[in-house]
C-alpha cells in the first residue's frame, strides 16, 4: 500500500489522490505508508495531509500505534517503530532469500570493492532488502528497507523488463522524473526494456546519480521465477562492466543453489 497523497511537479504535496478508506485497518495502512524513504519523522499535520484522514482520527490511531510499538514518538512528531522492522523480517519469502544471499552478497561486495544490493518486487514498488559494502569513495548505496526507483536504476529497469504485468509501463512512464541529464526519456526506456529482456541483465550509467553506474542481474528461484535483482553500484571512472557482470552472474547462480538447499532442508518430512 502506498500513501494516498499526490506529489506535484515541483515536489510539493497536494490533496489526497483518493477518498480515504472507511475501515480502521485501511486508515492505519495509510498512516504507516505515509512515511517515505527520506522521512525520519512526520508531524501530525503532515500525516493528515498525506493520508487525507481527519486530524482527530489520525491522532487517535497514532496514539494506539505508539502503544503497540508500531510507531514511536519523537517530540511532537512520529516515526516508524522497530516492531515494524521485526515483523517485516519474519516474512518467509524475503527471510529465506536474505539468509541464502547474505554471505554471497558480502563476498561479492568484498571482491568488487563496491556496494552490492539485493532488491525484491514489493507490490508496485521495488524494495532493497540487502545492502553491503561502500563505493570506493565511501559513498553508500541504497539503505536496506528503502524503495528503489524503477526507471532510473539498473535494478528497477531489470524488474520492469522481467515483470511487465506486475509493473505496467504506462503507469511508470506517467510518474517518470529525470534525476540527471542521462536519465532515459519515455521512448528510450521502452526500447531499453526490450534490450534488457533480450540480454538478460541491465545497466545504467549516471542515470540515477552523476559519477556512478550500476549493473544488475536477476536472482531466480528453483522454479526459475524472478525473485529480485542483484546489483553492484560503482564509480563510473575505472569500472569494468564486463567483469562486474561475470561476478554478478556467478553470485546469482550461487544464491539460487543455496535457496535449493534451504528449501530442501525446510521441506516437511
Amino acid at each position: 500500500m502506498v500513501a494516498a497523497y499526490e506529489v506535484s511537479e515541483s515536489g510539493g504535496e497536494t490533496r489526497p489522490e483518493h477518498e480515504p478508506p472507511k475501515s480502521v485497518l485501511g486508515k492505519v495502512g495509510l498512516i504507516l505508508s505515509a512515511f517515505r524513504d527520506d522521512d525520519f519523522s512526520l508531524s501530525l499535520a503532515e500525516l493528515t495531509v498525506r493520508t487525507g484522514v481527519a486530524k482527530a482520527t489520525v491522532y487517535r490511531l497514532c496514539q494506539e500505534l505508539v502503544a503497540g510499538e508500531l510507531l514511536e514518538r519523537e517530540g511532537s512528531n512520529y516515526r516508524l517503530g522497530l516492531q515494524l522492522y521485526e515483523i517485516g523480517l519474519r516474512a518467509p519469502r524475503q527471510r529465506t532469500l536474505r539468509e541464502a544471499a547474505r554471505p554471497v552478497v558480502e563476498n561479492l561486495a568484498q571482491s568488487l570493492n563496491n556496494a552490492v544490493t539485493l532488491a525484491v518486487p514489493n507490490a508496485s514498488e521495488l524494495l532493497c532488502i540487502e545492502n553491503v559494502g561502500t563505493h570506493r569513495n565511501r559513498a553508500r548505496a541504497s539503505v536496506g528497507g528503502r524503495h528503489i526507483q524503477l526507471h532510473s536504476t539498473a535494478s528497477g529497469k531489470l524488474t520492469l523488463a522481467m515483470l511487465p504485468e506486475q509493473y505496467p509501463l504506462s503507469l511508470v512512464l506517467a510518474r517518470m522524473r529525470r534525476r540527471t541529464p542521462h536519465t532515459l526519456t519515455a521512448a528510450q526506456l521502452t526500447d531499453e526494456l526490450v534490450r534488457i529482456r533480450e540480454q538478460g541483465y541491465a545497466t545504467e550509467v549516471e542515470e540515477f546519480r552523476p559519477g556512478y553506474l550500476a549493473v544488475a542481474v536477476p536472482v531466480r528461484g528453483t522454479d526459475e521465477a524472478y525473485l529480485g535483482a542483484l546489483s553492484v553500484i560503482a564509480p563510473t571512472a575505472g569500472s569494468n562492466i564486463p567483469r562486474m557482470l561475470v561476478a554478478l552472474t556467478g553470485a546469482s547462480h550461487t544464491i539460487t543453489s543455496r535457496l535449493t538447499l534451504f528449501e530442501a532442508y525446510r521441506a516437511p518430512r
